[in-house]
């Protein structure tokens, strides 16, 4: 357990020169840190406030402006459609894709071929077994047969390419549709409807949460400024009131000829309230004096308390020790921060960017699971593609017209009666499948999905993980941060800082 130090109500009371030397060093302590204090307040500082980040918007084909979809000053959401060029031509190309796709009857008049090559192959392999025919007929028909099977394939692939030709049709023809990358304000148009698109942007955003400001610092301060440090902005009239920053770059190298170095703060900004491109004056607050090597300091507690303890050991007073009720573990646990689930790596590298200012260490893990991404409502197997194909002709006849076969595959010359993602969809129409008298398969379809979580080891002045920059990442976020489970020691490789346990 956690242990505080009180002075014990003993009926020997401390001696003048003990109580004496005590308060001399509480002064002293005070007078120390204040002295630190005023040495690194700079006092209110010029700043500049701007976007996030600024973007022209081009497009990757020269075309035609079709139509603007968002006007100057309106605010956008990540993947909202802004721009469509003229795409008559691109729509064209992707309906040509997509009767070539449909058609099938290629493959019917193969398979019926197919069929009846088969079937003549067996009558003359009955009659080569009796002497009826000769083995230059047998051979012949034989390659008949081939031959259709491999007109079949042909079909079958034919199909297959027409498929992916539509595919690249339709990218082709996404192309002309432009999409915003982030979640920000439109700032100007340099096209406009009619114009042509030749190498040049055609509009220009900015994200304007967070925003960042940017400062310039006398020289004489480089090393007492931080990332992470936090600091109060106010902006220039007419806006008002005051604003809570931190420091995400500290200028590794100063400016010779001005005596100054730059730093940038990061600004949250959910709510739009503040334009960029203001001016503003800010002020630095202190950082957290840090305990020195040896010692333990524990959230909420004064930094002094530790060389007053000292001082009161080295003249020793009647003490009491006090349980707080704390253990080392729990003090620890609140230090330590997971975020998750992450759908991918990229992702959470860009989270991890995001929040550097406000982490000693951080540590990604990987947990791989399987899961059933959708059902396959599947005919019982029949004795061959002609019981099949006549399946179909008697479901179709009851009024179910939603069926293929499978030509290929592990289920080669089954039914399929439809793919679901939900189950309760598939078990729907499986009822409706047996009140037509036709029985069914419900077959799940697993696919193996990874996902990341972020264990984060939070600075010593942060008490709760700020997540408005990581969300800006994406738009939207669908992970949360959650207090970790359990503590390791100190990390070694391979591990985390929330040991082997992580959010369920």
């Amino acid at each position: 357990m956690i242990t505080s130090i009180g002075i014990s109500k003993s009926k020997r009371r401390p001696t003048l020169a003990q109580a004496a030397l005590l308060v001399a060093f509480v002064n002293s302590s005070l007078t120390l840190a204040q002295d630190a204090t005023l040495g690194s307040d700079l006092g209110e500082l010029d700043c500049v406030i701007e976007p996030h980040m600024v973007i022209d918007l081009s497009s990757r084909v020269d075309g035609i402006v079709e139509t603007m979809e968002v006007e100057r000053g309106e605010f956008i959401e990540k993947g909202q459609v802004l721009v469509r060029l003229e795409s008559s031509v691109e729509r064209a190309a992707v309906a040509t894709a997509q009767g070539r796709a449909n058609a099938n009857a290629e493959i019917l008049a193969s398979n019926v071929s197919a069929e009846f090559a088969q079937r003549r192959n067996d009558r003359v392999q009955e009659l080569h077994r009796s002497d009826a025919v000769s083995t230059d007929q047998l051979d012949e028909i034989k390659t008949e047969f081939e031959l259709s099977r491999l007109q079949l394939e042909r079909a079958e692939e034919n199909q297959l390419i027409a498929k992916l030709e539509l595919r690249q049709a339709r990218e082709v023809l996404n192309r002309h549709t432009l999409r915003s990358p982030i979640r920000g304000i439109v700032v100007q148009h340099y096209l406009a409807p009619g114009e042509a698109v030749e190498e040049q942007p055609i509009m220009r955003l900015a994200q304007i949460d967070p925003l960042r400001v940017e400062v310039i610092v006398p020289v004489m301060a480089f090393g007492t400024i931080k990332v992470g440090q936090r600091a109060i902005m106010r902006p220039e009239p007419p806006m008002e009131g005051e604003y809570q920053a931190t420091v995400t770059i500290v200028d590794g190298v100063a400016d010779a000829s001005s005596g100054t170095f730059r730093v940038r703060l990061g600004l949250p900004n959910e709510d739009y309230r503040l334009p960029s491109g203001l001016r503003c004056r800010v002020r630095f607050l202190p950082m957290p004096e840090e305990p020195s090597p040896g010692t333990t300091t524990v959230a909420g507690q004064d930094p002094q308390l530790p060389k007053i303890q000292a001082a009161i050991e080295a003249k020793p007073l009647p003490l009491k020790l006090i349980k707080t009720g704390v253990t080392p573990t729990e003090v620890a646990a609140q230090r330590c921060q997971t975020i998750g689930p992450i759908t991918d790596a990229s992702e959470a590298a860009r989270i991890m960017t995001a929040i550097a200012g406000q982490a000693t260490q951080l540590r990604l893990r990987e947990e791989s699971h399987s899961s059933v991404a959708s059902y396959l409502l599947l005919a019982p197997p029949q004795p061959s593609l002609k019981d099949s194909r006549a399946l179909t002709e008697k479901m179709a006849a009851a009024g179910f017209n939603d069926f293929y076969i499978f030509w290929r595959g592990p289920h080669k010359g089954r039914i399929s009666l439809g793919v679901h993602r939900n189950k309760a969809y598939a078990e729907e129409r499986q009822t409706q499948l047996d009140e037509l008298g036709f029985e069914s398969e419900l077959v799940p379809r697993t696919e193996k999905r990874t996902r990341f979580w972020l264990d984060v080891e939070l600075l010593p002045q942060i008490t709760a993980l700020d997540l408005a920059a990581a969300e800006q990442t994406r738009g939207k976020a669908d992970w949360t941060a959650s207090r970790c489970e359990t503590v390791a020691e100190p990390v070694q490789q391979g591990q985390t800082l929330a040991g082997a346990s992580a959010p369920r």
